[in-house]
């Protein structure tokens, strides 16, 4: 019994450092042929190549993955496939894809906007609004005339674009005459006729004057006044003139 038992288990040993040899020999031969693949992140795709084939592997390029990032220059490498520190065979291939640069944006047309309007639409494409000038100019359209850069140009992500913009001419000032006392009607058509806005009148009893006449105006007397601005008109009603007193009985 005792040599049975001898045998089975000399022959578990043989078989255990068998297996164990193999397995060894195994690994030695794989991890002695494996090359460790180097770091080819952000370099020019020449340099990559050199890298690589120094470390005994191949370089192959995924044009059609190529794309913009902010980081990496156009033309160097954005991924690599191995990583970089993972194990490769000799002469296997590292697929990489390069970066195109930063996204170029294409500066939009803000011809007659407001600057508030195109800064608007400039941080739409991740721009910004840069030095405004402005002119005054009659004959031409009130807004942005001109632009640097010029419409569809490239541009970086946050570039500014300066504008040319026109304020037209500028608002000429009156001052208000004084209107309480006189014909409403007439009043009014003489503020229209040079360009003024005449809201509603406001009509009120008041004795002892004669219907439509003017009572009260805003802007007062004297105010600075622009045609863009509203006068407003408190005129006396009709049917309100104050009449002789009886004479007493």
């Amino acid at each position: 019994m005792s040599r049975v038992l001898f045998r089975v288990g000399y022959t578990v040993l043989l078989l255990g450092i068998f297996v164990g040899g193999a397995w060894l020999a195994f690994e030695k031969s794989i991890v002695g042929r494996s090359l460790t693949v180097p770091d080819l992140s952000g370099k020019p795709l020449p340099e990559a190549a050199r890298i690589a084939h120094d470390a005994g592997l191949a370089v192959e390029e995924e044009s059609t993955r190529a794309r913009s990032d902010d980081k990496i220059p156009a033309g160097s490498v954005l991924l690599q496939q191995p990583e970089a520190g993972s194990l490769a065979k000799p002469a296997q291939v590292v697929r990489v894809v390069l970066s195109l640069g930063p996204r170029q944006i294409r500066v939009p047309d803000l011809t007659g906007l407001s600057p508030r309007a195109a800064a608007l639409r400039l941080s739409q494409d991740a721009l910004e609004l840069g030095a405004v000038s402005t002119v005054r100019d009659a004959g031409a359209r009130v807004g942005i005339l001109a632009q640097n850069p010029e419409p569809e140009a490239a541009a970086g992500k946050n570039s500014p674009v300066e504008v040319l913009t026109n304020r037209g001419l500028g608002e000429t000032r009156y001052v208000m005459p004084d209107l309480v006392g006189h014909d409403a009607e007439q009043v009014k058509g003489r503020l229209e006729a040079a360009g003024f806005r005449v809201g509603s009148a406001r009509y009120e009893s008041y004795e002892g004057v004669p219907a439509d006449t003017v009572l009260k105006q805003f802007p007062p007397a004297g105010y600075p006044l622009t045609t863009r601005e509203v006068v407003s008109l408190t005129v006396a009603r009709a049917g309100d003139i104050g009449l002789p007193t009886p004479p007493a009985r």
